[in-house]
C-alpha cells in the first residue's frame, strides 16, 4: 500500500517561527525589539488610557516583565501548537488539512485562532499573577491592563502565511 507524503512541515507557520526562534539567534534579533516596541507602545497607551498619574513610573517597572513574560507566552503557546501539529500531523493530512497556512481552510484558522488565544490567556494570567501583582493599583485597573495586553499584543502575526 503506497501513501502519498506531503511535505508541508517544510515550511513552517509563523506561530512556529516564534517556538523555532529561540532555536536561531538571529531570529531573535528582529523578535525581540519588535516585541520590546509593541509591549511598550501598548503598555503607554493602556496607562494614558486608565489615565495614571504615574505612567513613566508604572512603565518602567513593569515593561521588562511584561516584555519578557509577553515573549514567553507566546513562545509557549507556539511551542504548544508545535508539537500538536507534528502530533496530529497524520489526522491534518488525512483531512487534507494544511495548518501552516491559517488562510487555507477554516480547520487551519480554527487552529491558527487557538493558538493566539492560547497566547493571550498566557499573556493575561502572567500580567496578573507576576508584572502587576505589586504594583499599587486597584484590582480594576490591573484587570483592564492585563485584558488589555492580553488582546492588544497577542501575536496576531501567527495569522500570515508562511514566508
Amino acid at each position: 500500500m503506497k501513501r502519498d507524503i506531503k511535505l508541508y512541515n517544510l515550511i513552517f507557520p509563523m506561530w512556529s517561527i516564534y517556538f523555532f526562534g529561540l532555536l536561531f539567534p538571529p531570529m531573535l534579533l528582529i523578535l525581540l525589539p519588535a516585541n520590546f516596541a509593541v509591549d511598550s507602545i501598548m503598555l503607554l497607551l493602556l496607562f494614558q488610557w486608565l489615565k495614571l498619574r504615574e505612567k513613566k513610573e508604572w512603565y518602567k517597572k513593569t515593561i521588562l516583565k511584561t516584555w519578557g513574560f509577553g515573549f514567553l507566552a507566546d513562545v509557549l503557546a507556539s511551542g504548544v501548537f508545535v508539537a500538536l501539529s507534528e502530533a496530529l500531523s497524520d489526522v491534518f493530512q488525512d483531512a487534507n488539512v494544511n495548518v501552516y497556512r491559517s488562510v487555507s481552510s477554516f480547520p487551519s484558522f480554527l487552529f491558527t485562532t487557538a493558538a493566539v488565544v492560547l497566547a493571550g490567556i498566557l499573556i493575561y494570567i502572567f500580567q496578573r499573577k507576576f508584572v502587576l501583582k505589586k504594583l499599587e493599583l486597584e484590582e480594576g485597573q490591573k484587570k483592564k491592563i492585563a485584558l488589555g495586553m492580553a488582546i492588544l499584543t497577542a501575536p496576531y502575526l501567527m495569522y500570515l502565511p508562511p514566508m
